[in-house]
């Protein structure tokens, strides 16, 4: 009983960083650009698993069961799999690990079960894995979720956005998204969704953990853009808007791209 009250109070001061990232919009964009891009094969096998349901409707199901009943009986431990905080000076490799994982060992984790071990699975283990992997790679492409434990994922570096008080987090949670375009997520597919093959072919090389550290720049890239500004609390408004709505843009196209890769991978 020591042991296990032990382990319940570890996970409950590693819990740093808010879970929630680029707010359902942004996850349902990434998931309608990957769903563009399924095999034949990937399609029927995904439409079988998820009865019908587009993988948009689950992107951000991951989000939603905490605030469920659900997430008490065994998800519960999957909360650090939605970020992984790097500090500055700092790389994914040097960063101290979450002993509870997070975004990229939780997604090496969810597609060695879906490859390797899927005959083992049960079928709601299977529904659920896929659940859980259409939207931690759309987590993995959001910078504030590579954002610095010091500052928990950017919810401690207070800022305005448009002269209204919030922090780095919600920023690129949903208010980036929101102002950039007033645009539904179908919008937004139509108009991210224009390379080449060539093209999506060479944003799929690499892994999980490769992808990761792309991330972790752009959020130092952010980081370092705030504290230029040498305010307590600096106002992020039209300008913020312009330079950064290319960051945008390229990590929901990359994380669309890179979602149907890794689904086409697991059902081929």
């Amino acid at each position: 009983m020591k042991k296990i009250t032990l382990i319940m109070t570890v996970l409950l001061l590693m819990d740093f960083t808010a879970a929630f990232a680029w707010g359902p919009k942004g996850h349902d964009v990434v998931a309608a650009i990957a769903e563009q891009h399924l095999t034949p094969k990937a399609k029927r096998k995904i439409n079988k698993l998820l009865d019908g349901q587009s993988i948009v409707h689950y992107a951000s199901w991951m989000d939603n069961i905490q605030n469920s009943p659900y997430w008490q009986y065994g998800y519960n431990k999957t909360k650090t799999w939605h970020y992984a905080n790097v500090d500055k000076g700092y790389t994914y490799e040097t960063m101290p690990k979450n002993p509870a994982g997070d975004v990229v060992t939780g997604l090496e984790f969810l597609t060695k079960e879906m490859t390797e071990n899927y005959k083992e699975l049960t079928d709601s283990m299977k529904v659920d894995y896929l659940k859980m992997i259409i939207h931690m790679v759309g987590d993995l492409h959001c910078p504030s979720h590579a954002g610095r434990l010091s500052d928990r994922g950017g919810n401690g570096t207070k800022v305005q956005w448009f002269y209204e008080k919030t922090n780095m987090h919600s920023v690129w949670d949903s208010k980036m998204i929101e102002s950039a375009k007033k645009w539904s997520h179908t919008e937004w597919c139509n108009y991210l969704d224009r390379s080449d093959r060539k093209t999506r072919k060479a944003i799929v090389q690499g892994e999980y953990v490769d992808w990761f550290k792309a991330t972790v720049i752009e959020a130092a890239n952010f980081y370092e853009y705030v504290e230029s500004m040498e305010k307590e609390m600096p106002n992020l408004s039209y300008q913020f808007v312009y330079d950064f709505s290319p960051t945008l843009e390229r990590q929901l196209i990359y994380g669309g791209y890179r979602l149907a890769h890794v689904l086409n991978t697991i059902f081929k």
